[in-house]
């Protein structure tokens, strides 16, 4: 089936990784901690974690509120030193000469991200935009690229998702999308040894030729690879 929408994470992805993830992660731990909840995992599996003990709207931002600041300066920290991958405007406007649509769901909050899209003269090729003050839960959970299939009314499997971690690729999974993983963002390529892909490739020029080959009949010539 045509690919109608490609789905975009932002940080390692479009842009290069620049999250501390140690110091962040520890610091969010503590934050947790201060609300009476003992989380495990990284930045978005506690998140997950504290949202789906919250009773309701109300808790949940509550939760926000609490924890949202922390979240926001570890943010605008990497704001400071994020730059856009080679190739990230060239694909973006491949894929609308093409027809092409394409969005984003990330983890980054919606200030940092509207900042660097702009900066980067990116923001203007997605839509929409969906960062984590857009939904409850953050990736590894599908719910920002259901919301995506939701708001272009396409099927799964109309859509690929191009992201850089084992989030990414568990939040597409859990979708029914097709996921392209780019080398040299978040995760090693043998975190994904467990969950692959169906595509990595190492440059973003190469996802322009992933889409065509998709979109050929017998699918991708080296999906997998």
């Amino acid at each position: 089936m045509t690919i109608e929408t490609v789905i975009f994470d932002f940080e390692g992805t479009l842009v290069d990784f620049q999250w501390q993830l140690e110091p962040a992660q520890a610091e969010l731990k503590r934050a947790f901690a201060a609300q009476g909840l003992a989380v495990e995992g990284n930045y978005a599996q506690m998140w997950n974690a504290a949202v789906d003990r919250a009773p309701g709207a109300a808790q949940v931002h509550a939760l926000r509120a609490a924890l949202g600041p922390v979240y926001d300066r570890w943010d605008a920290d990497a704001l400071a030193r994020w730059a856009p991958r080679a190739g990230a405007a060239a694909l973006l406007q491949a894929l609308a000469a093409r027809g092409v649509t394409a969005a984003m769901v990330s983890n980054i909050g919606r200030s940092a991200l509207a900042a660097a899209l702009d900066r980067c003269g990116l923001g203007r090729s997605l839509a929409p935009v969906l960062s984590r003050d857009d939904v409850v839960h953050m990736k590894p959970h599908p719910e920002g690229v259901r919301a995506v299939l939701a708001m272009r009314g396409i099927e799964p499997a109309e859509a690929l998702f191009v992201g850089d971690s084992l989030a990414d690729v568990a939040a597409a999974r859990a979708a029914g999308v097709r996921v392209a993983i780019v080398r040299g963002g978040e995760c090693a390529a043998t975190a994904f040894d467990a969950m692959p892909p169906d595509h990595f490739v190492d440059t973003l020029a190469q996802v322009e030729a992933l889409v065509d080959s998709w979109d050929a009949p017998g699918g991708p010539r080296d999906a997998g690879t």
